[in-house]
């Protein structure tokens, strides 16, 4: 109305105020997140805050928040009897699962560094891989165990819970500050 002899292309759907409250306020998402705190700890605020929310869906099962925590706990506990410590190299090869996000959380609280293994990898690039970080222990399946090269690697068996379920439930009390080494990725490039 104001220009009629405009296209209708050129005529925008939103008055300012609307445009305004998509594009800029609604993607003011700008979160400042404590520098001090690692991954792990971070997670295991929000435990607390709501232990029996659901924070893992994997096909038909559930895990909540507390659940999740005391099994990382538990792994967490059992790497650091097998020799885990700040800033050693602990391989993750397994499929998407709960073992997955368990196995991971555990490798941090204990104060290890992740270091993911894909399943699709190549054969050569999984031996590079291993050899290359000089893994002394890797959390798999008995299923996926079979596919990997020999090396040197301790192998705990995640689909056996047994190993490690005797373990404490409650949080570890590991110094992990925010400078040290989380994960190393391998990319192809």
């Amino acid at each position: 109305v104001i220009n009629p002899d405009s296209k209708i292309s050129q005529l925008s759907l939103l008055t300012p105020p609307e445009k305004n409250q998509i594009l800029c306020k609604w993607n003011d998402n700008k979160t400042n997140y404590p520098r001090n705190k690692s991954i792990h700890q971070l997670f295991e605020e929000q435990v607390e805050k709501s232990p029996n929310a659901t924070a893992v869906i994997f096909k038909d099962q559930i895990l909540t928040y507390q659940e999740l925590n005391q099994k990382a706990n538990q792994l967490a506990r059992y790497l650091q009897k097998l020799g885990v410590k700040l800033e050693t190299f602990v391989g993750l090869y397994v499929e998407s699962s709960f073992e997955m996000i368990i196995g991971l959380l555990a490798i941090l609280k204990s104060g290890g560094v992740y270091v993911p293994l894909d399943s699709n990898y190549p054969q050569e690039r999984l031996n590079f891989i291993l050899e290359d970080t000089a893994i002394s222990i890797l959390l798999t399946t008995k299923f996926l165990s079979n596919k990997l090269p020999f090396n040197n690697a301790k192998i705990v068996d995640l689909s056996n819970h047994n190993s490690f379920n005797s373990f404490p439930l409650h949080n570890l009390n590991v110094t992990v500050k925010s400078y040290n080494l989380a994960y190393v990725i391998y990319t192809s490039g």
